[in-house]
């Protein structure tokens, strides 16, 4: 089975310049994890997820630093990139601001075995389906969920009933 026939066609998507608000409503009402942000010709640009909307109104937590003559330097540069990122977070006003620009992507032509090796990382909900650099669909955890659940009820055998002589 490939991508295109598991994929969610067309994929809701929004633009670098939609509002945050908008963005979770879009998603609360469409009950979807992730949305992918795309420009005017649907090239993808990133993907706003759950992630990116909960780190937005987490607490900020700053990086410890040591004071060397006048001035600072972060203990952990870890600590100071989380707390880098968070600030960026926290800042977005838009999905273009808000969004993870790194997207794991896949083709139409991806194999079930491949979506699902890639789905296996936890920050991979949902993968975008590019076409020529412009989404055409997305596949889901959700649509992985249905498959599975749809091969276990084929693979299972009807009960055996008992004839009662």
């Amino acid at each position: 089975m490939k991508a295109s026939e598991l994929m969610t066609s067309p994929a809701i998507t929004v633009k670098s310049e939609t509002a945050i608000r908008e963005v979770a409503a879009i998603m609360r009402k469409n009950q979807i994890s992730g949305v992918p942000v795309v420009d005017a010709a649907d090239k993808l640009l990133g993907i706003v997820t759950e992630i990116n909307l909960i780190m937005r109104n987490a607490p900020i937590i700053g990086p410890n630093y040591i004071s060397v003559l006048s001035g600072l330097i972060p203990i952990e540069l870890g600590q100071y990139r989380r707390y880098r990122d968070q600030l960026r977070q926290v800042l977005a006003t838009t999905a273009g601001e808000l969004m993870f620009r790194d997207v794991k992507t896949v083709s139409p032509h991806t194999e079930l075995e491949t979506l699902m090796e890639l789905m296996e990382d936890p920050e991979v909900t949902s993968l975008p389906v590019v076409d020529g650099g412009k989404v055409v669909g997305i596949v889901t955890r959700t649509d992985l969920v249905r498959l599975i659940e749809q091969l276990e009820m084929t693979s299972e055998e009807p009960p055996q009933t008992s004839a009662e002589d």
